[in-house]
């Protein structure tokens, strides 16, 4: 949203906006109410949101945090966290571009770096379904763009 309306701003310099320029603000702002909620409700239930998909990690795979006889559960934990917080930005503002080049290109560097591409792959394919219990359907919607351009590019 916000990189759409600095574009839009530097577009129209001199000129009103065209229908076709405003598309997206209109979109926006019939969707502002349900983004406000799921954000804040990701927001509130953060640490049962990372309970549950402890949860249902673990269940598909009990050792999926583990490089030999190191257990990684807690660094893991709180990257998923971040990586949820940065996503749960995004869906509010609108605006994929800054997740996938403020946080997500240099997570999937590390993600490579470390070899940790199966646990990634897994957390963010199980991340929607746990989302889900927690936003109206509506609202995980919303968040979609954000966690799968995650899959996309932590996998």
């Amino acid at each position: 949203m916000l990189s759409q309306l600095k574009r839009l701003n530097i577009e129209t310099d001199g000129r009103y906006a065209t229908e076709a320029d405003l598309a997206f603000l209109k979109s926006y702002l019939q969707s502002v109410r349900d983004r406000i909620s799921a954000y804040e409700k990701i927001r509130d239930a953060e640490d049962a949101i990372t309970d549950q998909a402890d949860e249902v990690l673990m269940a598909a795979d009990p050792k999926v945090f583990h490089k030999g006889s190191q257990d990684y559960s807690e660094t893991c934990r709180r990257d998923r966290r971040n990586t949820l917080r940065h996503a749960a930005a995004a869906m509010l503002f609108n605006d994929l571009d800054r997740l996938r080049d403020g946080l997500l290109l240099w997570q999937r560097t590390i993600v490579h770096a470390v070899k940790d591409e199966q646990a990634s792959a897994l957390t963010w394919q199980e991340m929607p379904g746990v989302l889900k219990d927690h936003l109206s359907d509506e609202e995980a919607e919303l968040m979609m763009p954000a966690l799968r351009l995650n899959q996309a590019l932590l996998n």
